[in-house]
């Protein structure tokens, strides 16, 4: 229930089938050893790629059992904690899909516009005003969805350094918002969840990250400016991309970054 997952489980085979209220989809967990170890199969090879996918093997090395009905593979957890995070993964990257932001989106934007909702009324000046008022509020309403996301997808810690203070953490777009499509916007994988003075370097250029994860710092930043940001010899990176991530930092280091 913890990693989302709040409805009643219910006994398939040797698995248990978890399911989540308001989010489409299984999981099933198959306890492998008493010391915590677990097995988590999932339907979509993509959901398991994201996890780490290992198919047939369990978290002590032991044969598996036989996958339930409509799994593509599983997944080892060698302690309840992995199990947790692994179900914490899937349950954001179902709850915070694309399509589904999309639509709740649309729906606050359409909430927050109120009346103007049904068009504006009035000439071309009024008009024009109201079109710059739609695409504030849609900015807006996007922005605050997909920062909500991208604290669930990074568990409430920024991506490079594990700071775990909401208040110091921003959603930063590796595509920026003003060159993405509505889809590319909405995407959990075109986002870093940055502590401030990282997002700030992010944003504007002086830090990118490699396919690695390596946190690659810009030559227009001096080695004063690294210094007291306490980013000189500090060997940052991100220990957890998905390859969904790797096109959206291309983009930042050939469109954003200072070499």
């Amino acid at each position: 229930m913890d990693a989302g997952f709040d409805l009643e489980p219910e006994i398939d085979g040797a698995w248990w089938r978890l399911r989540a209220s308001g989010v489409p989809g299984i999981a099933w967990v198959y306890p492998a050893s008493a010391s915590g170890g677990a097995l988590l199969a999932l339907p979509l090879a993509e959901q398991l790629a994201e996890v780490g996918a290992a198919d047939g093997a369990t978290a002590e090395g032991g044969a598996a059992p036989a996958l339930p009905s409509g799994a593509a593979g599983a997944v080892p957890c060698a302690t309840p904690a992995a199990l947790n995070a692994a179900l914490r993964r899937v349950w954001s990257l179902r709850a915070h899909a694309p399509e589904g932001l999309r639509a709740r989106w649309e729906a606050a934007v359409i909430a927050a516009l109120g009346p103007l909702a049904a068009g504006p009324a009035g000439g071309p000046a009024a008009a024009s005003a109201a079109t710059e008022v739609v695409a504030e509020v849609r900015r807006r309403v996007g922005q605050d969805l997909y920062r909500q996301a991208l604290l669930d997808f990074w568990e409430g810690r920024c991506a490079v350094t594990g700071l775990a203070v909401p208040e110091l953490l921003r959603a930063s777009h590796a595509k920026p918002w003003a060159d993405a499509t509505d889809a590319e916007r909405l995407d959990v994988h075109n986002g870093l969840l940055l502590a401030v003075h990282l997002d700030a370097l992010f944003d504007r250029g002086f830090l990118t990250v490699d396919d690695q994860g390596n946190v690659i710092l810009s030559a227009a930043l001096g080695s004063e400016a690294q210094r007291i940001l306490g980013l000189s010899d500090s060997g940052l990176r991100i220990k957890t991309l998905q390859p969904k991530h790797l096109p959206y930092l291309a983009y930042h280091r050939s469109h954003v970054f200072r070499p």
